[in-house]
């Protein structure tokens, strides 16, 4: 009976409205910044438009809840029809902020934006959609108001210097169900909620439903930096290796069917038991990072280190701890065709190493991608 309940308890947790880090920290002060198709602070204009850009001084907001306002008590909103975001009198402030124990803002699930160019030296403004001109996908992060990541005292929480995983709870009950309908090559598990987690502050947005889907990878590729040049075929046995030299891609087919879904990638770790053989191997220490590849490989049996696709951008960099649930990205599912592929790697002087094969289809192990 382990491995069912182990797998309602990893359900649950995608199903959660997350709603503690909601209300955590109302009249905390942070600041803004992006990552990936810009780099910088986040500051404004002098008519409360929000803006990044070197030449701007970076802005201090206030969180209250799941909304914030900057420093003078304007409200900050995604504004119609083109959704800049921007802050302004008397205005209703866009609801459904989190910002996550690792310091990632997220809007109702989406940790994806945009930012597009402006024609004001190097300043662009920031979109829930891409409806400017030159735009690129962006994260923001918040230097402060964080929740406290499992492990760390509620003190501690203000700053973002140590980066772990946001732990989910929920109560809601569920009925689950398998299929491999949507892929061949791939586990599929649907999951229904009998009820919604109590505790909600605002209506749940695109991601927040009644039926949610984790789909584990379709392919698994494993490379090597020591070997650059040797390709290890096709993995048939979905095992995944992380060491200082292994990396790993995982690669999620989305399709048409998928138009309308929110997207979440979710990395689990199931709390280690007596199992034998153990599920997993997990030694060494230090941060582990995942990144968003620029594309899919060409050919998964002949991939090598010195072939995979380059990142398009880095997500979060993490400590590896047994029982964590950690969401490193959210995002609009496309709703076309599409190959989405991750890699997980050690960061930079780390010497964590982790070894498991991410085939039982009741076993919450490894890299999930979930669509609600």
């Amino acid at each position: 009976m382990l491995l069912p309940i182990l797998l309602i308890a990893f359900l649950a947790m995608l199903a959660s409205v997350e709603t503690i880090a909601v209300q955590m920290n109302a009249g905390c002060g942070f600041h803004l910044s992006t990552s990936g198709g810009f780099n910088g602070s986040v500051g404004q204009l002098a008519n409360g438009q929000v803006r990044a850009g070197s030449d701007l001084t970076p802005s201090l907001f206030t969180w209250f809840g799941d909304a914030f306002a900057d420093q003078q008590g304007r409200r900050c909103w995604w504004t119609p029809p083109t959704s800049v975001l921007q802050c302004d009198w008397n205005q209703e402030p866009s609801h459904g902020f989190e910002v996550g124990c690792y310091g990632g803002v997220s809007y109702r699930d989406q940790s994806l934006f945009y930012e597009c160019y402006t024609g004001d030296g190097d300043e662009v403004n920031l979109y829930l959609q891409p409806k400017g001109i030159n735009c690129s996908t962006i994260m923001l992060h918040a230097d402060a108001c964080r929740p406290a990541c499992a492990g760390e005292s509620s003190s501690s929480s203000l700053s973002t210097d140590t980066t772990m995983y946001q732990p989910y709870t929920t109560s809601t009950s569920l009925r689950t169900s398998t299929s491999s309908a949507r892929h061949s090559s791939s586990q599929v598990t649907t999951i229904t909620t009998s009820s919604p987690a109590s505790g909600s502050t605002y209506t749940p947005g695109p991601g927040r439903c009644d039926v949610a889907i984790a789909e584990s990878p379709d392919e698994i590729i494993l490379i090597d930096k020591k070997s650059p040049d040797t390709a290890y075929g096709l993995n048939s046995d979905m095992s995944v290796k992380l060491s200082p030299d292994s990396s790993t891609i995982f690669v999620f087919r989305l399709t048409a069917m998928d138009a309308g879904k929110e997207c979440a990638l979710v990395f689990n770790l199931p709390p280690v038991t007596q199992q034998q053989p153990p599920w997993y191997t997990l030694t060494g220490s230090g941060q582990v990072r995942f990144a968003l590849l620029d594309m899919s490989p060409a050919n998964p049996g002949n991939t090598t280190y010195n072939n995979a696709p380059g990142v398009a951008m880095p997500l979060e960099a993490v400590v590896l701890t047994p029982g964590m649930t950690l969401k490193p990205l959210t995002f609009p599912c496309p709703g076309e065709n599409v190959d989405i592929a991750v890699m997980m790697k050690d960061d930079t002087g780390s010497d964590a190493h982790l070894e498991y094969n991410q085939l039982e289809p009741q076993l919450p192990l490894g890299l999930y991608l979930v669509m609600c």
